[in-house]
């Protein structure tokens, strides 16, 4: 039986192709694992964020205003493609490999291709720290 290595297949992804001057600033930068610096700073930031930011945040009401403050400011992205992207990542972060199709789902229509998704969820799950067994 031969032995085939993926490890390096998030480096061989794809990425997309432009002269450097039709390409905004941002896609000017390094690409890297198929994504730019721009990609990999919201995949980075996502690890801080909670399953709860990925839900509309509330209003609050005066009471709730006098007794605990402002509201606190969105954890969203002005931007689509990459609030899609952060989405993405934040729930990779959380749930490994195990995504919601939903999930998947919003990140294509956001306009990411497979290659890229598919290299955001394999760098995190090599960033993850593995599950160990409290008891044997």
């Amino acid at each position: 039986m031969a032995f085939i290595d993926f490890t390096d297949a998030t480096i061989q992804a794809p990425s997309p192709v432009m002269s450097n001057a039709m390409a905004p600033a941002d896609a000017r930068a390094e690409v890297r694992h198929g994504l730019t610096l721009l990609e990999q700073r919201v995949v980075a930031l996502a690890r801080g964020d909670g399953l709860d930011t990925l839900r509309p945040q509330r209003k609050r009401g005066w009471l709730a205003r006098l007794i605990l403050g402002p509201t606190p400011p969105s954890a969203m992205l002005a931007n689509e493609e990459l609030e899609a992207l952060r989405r993405l990542a934040v729930h990779a972060w959380h749930k490994g490999y195990t995504l919601p199709a939903s999930a998947l789902k919003e990140a294509r229509a956001a306009g990411h291709s497979e290659a890229k998704i598919g290299a955001v969820i394999d760098i995190i799950g090599r960033s993850r720290v593995p599950f160990r067994r409290l008891a044997a």
